[in-house]
């Protein structure tokens, strides 16, 4: 056929395209040689000239080899909109030789049709990877060719809000952009208006043109139209009620999105959101293995605590490490009085007054002391501060007795896990256990220390006491006084009004002489009616005689008809060792009892 015959035949195609559909067809005419003729959409959709070789363009040089018809899928754009068709090429073949003489290529729309077959090996690819990330990316990359839509994304429900997993789009920048914004937590749900569901029962979430955009993030929105976006098609990943993540289409036209289309990514959706719930089941099981590990380790610690100090500040370190936040304190109910103990991380370099910041928000009414000891921690909202913390989460501390306090740790993250706060809630039991045992252990000392009747040192407690106060004397190089008081007619005392009476005495006689005394001083029963005092960093000599004289007449012997003898050694000018110093006291009181009673005998 020769050129000219190939003229000839252009209008008449144009008739015979224009009589198969409504819709314009795009065609090009090529001889054996070159293209002949194109339609201009064609020339826009493919980059097909008149004149470029056959050699240049595949379709055409496969209908001439293969002498059959052949169909190709290209992308390509028409009315600024990219948009896969189908190109059919038709050999035109000589009757006689068979040769072919040359080609017409059209363009038509493609239809994807989507088969069962192509969801199967869509889950079949996904459930091969280990890796979650690259198998949502698998998710999103297919159904950009599935859907036939612009972009495609999984977004996550992670720590309280939306995280984006993968993104596929057919522009790179659009993939680029919607990567740097972070969705809010109600994405998908109050920024965008509820088209009428399709028949499948599926909303189709399409941006507003006249949205009041106030309350929106209004650019986010406007560089979505500028990419030509018009409609997106939310559909929730759940598993069993749960919240996983949401798959989203981003599509030019509410048209683009067909019920078929629709029905296929409901089938799609049940596969992603099992995969992703046994992906977390995996990880949480991992984190959680990690956690009662760490739980160990930290219940190990806390046995091994001495103090009550020690143990705060090595449980409020373990729960540091355990939710990742900057630092906190205990607060503790102490004899009905609220206190802050122990601070950690954060706080402990902390250069601002802090602990009035506290004060101020546990008077708001926001803030409640637990009173039920199965209440579960919770967040407490906080005002401005330089730490910029947003919140606090308070966990309470529960002994065998109850409530004695709760855990503050200041929170600068917009969520904590579920898990984290059962682990944390685990420890906190333990340090509330831990923290009885030492409370239990310390009463248990101080009551073998104690005198029962008088509740001041007793005879061992003050042999623990005395021999700290020479190591700390002998260090400041310093001296100290020990006194030896006996009470003189006490035995009468009690003859003649009962022991009642007596008990009575000994304990105004106690109370009066802890009254007269430094907070450094010792003062302890050592006996039936021997009272025992050290007077710290005292030397022997007129003041110490006047100290000693006051202290005599605070306590209000006569009440009871009763005096005191005392004697007194120096430590450590007259004795270098506890044994020798008490003999030397001893002594002298009983001198004094011996020559008067009443007196105080220094060396």
């Amino acid at each position: 056929m020769s050129e000219q015959r190939y003229r000839e035949c252009i209008p008449q195609l144009h008739s015979l395209f224009s009589a198969l559909s409504e819709e314009e067809y795009e065609w090009i005419l090529a001889n054996r040689k070159e293209v002949i003729y194109v339609t201009p959409g064609a020339e826009v959709e493919t980059g097909i000239t008149v004149g470029m070789p056959i050699e240049e363009q595949p379709c055409l040089q496969e209908v001439f080899g293969k002498k059959t018809k052949v169909v190709k899928k290209i992308k390509g754009w028409r009315a600024d909109r990219e948009r896969i068709s189908l190109m059919v090429g038709v050999p035109f073949l000589d009757d006689e030789s068979g040769e072919v003489r040359g080609a017409l290529l059209y363009l038509t729309e493609f239809h994807n049709k989507i088969q069962a077959n192509d969801i199967l090996s869509l889950a079949q690819d996904m459930t091969r990877e280990q890796d979650l990330v690259t198998a949502l990316k698998i998710v999103t990359h297919r159904s950009l060719e599935l859907f036939q839509v612009s972009a495609a994304g999984v977004w996550l429900w992670q720590e309280g809000k939306y995280g984006l997993a993968s993104i596929s789009a057919l522009i790179e920048q659009l993939s680029s952009y919607v990567e740097s914004k972070e969705f809010p937590s109600n994405f998908g749900l109050n920024w965008v208006k509820k088209s009428p569901k399709t028949e499948k029962n599926v909303p189709l979430l399409s941006i507003r043109r006249d949205l009041d955009l106030d309350e929106i993030d209004k650019p986010w929105i406007k560089t979505l139209k500028e990419f030509g976006l018009q409609t997106l098609v939310s559909i929730p990943l759940s598993h069993f009620g749960q919240t996983l993540g949401q798959i989203i289409l981003f599509a030019r036209e509410l048209e683009d999105i067909r019920d078929e289309n629709v029905y296929w990514l409901r089938q799609i959706v049940p596969f992603v959101s099992s995969f992703v719930y046994e992906h977390q089941l995996r990880i949480a099981a991992i984190e959680r293995e990690q956690s009662l590990t760490f739980l160990l380790r930290g219940t190990e610690i806390l046995v091994q605590a001495d103090t009550e100090e020690q143990l705060l500040r090595e449980a409020g370190e373990m729960a540091m490490e355990i939710l990742f936040l900057p630092g906190g304190f205990f607060f503790l109910d102490e004899e009905g009085e609220w206190r802050i103990r122990a601070p950690f991380g954060r706080l402990n370099q902390a250069e601002w007054a802090w602990q009035d910041w506290v004060w101020r928000q546990t008077a708001r009414d926001e803030y409640k002391h637990f009173s039920n000891p199965h209440r579960a921690s919770y967040f407490l909202e906080v005002e401005e501060n330089p730490d910029q913390w947003r919140k606090v989460l308070i966990q309470p501390i529960v002994t065998h007795s109850g409530i004695i306090g709760e855990l503050w740790l200041m929170d600068d993250l917009e969520w904590v896990a579920e898990q984290q706060q059962e682990i944390l809630s685990a420890y906190v039991r333990d340090v509330g256990v831990a923290l009885d045992t030492i409370r239990q252990r310390d009463e248990l000392a101080r009551l073998a220390s104690t005198d029962r009747l008088t509740g001041i040192l007793n005879r061992q407690g003050f042999d623990l006491r005395i021999r700290e106060e020479m190591a700390g004397t002998l260090r400041r190089k310093s001296s100290f006084l020990l006194l030896i008081l006996d009470l003189d007619s006490f035995k009468h005392l009690n003859d003649t009004q009962g022991h009642p009476t007596g008990d009575l005495a000994l304990k105004m006689i106690a109370q009066n002489l802890s009254a007269s005394v430094r907070e450094a001083d010792i003062v302890a029963r050592t006996g039936g009616d021997e009272f025992t005092v050290v007077l710290a960093d005292v030397h022997s000599g007129p003041d110490a005689q006047q100290v000693i004289e006051r202290m005599r007449n605070s306590l209000n012997l006569k009440k009871f008809g009763l005096d005191v003898s005392i004697g007194v050694a120096e430590f450590p000018a007259e004795g270098r060792n506890y044994e020798e110093l008490y003999r030397l006291a001893d002594q002298r009181l009983y001198v004094g009892k011996n020559t008067g009673k009443g007196q105080t005998i220094f060396g």
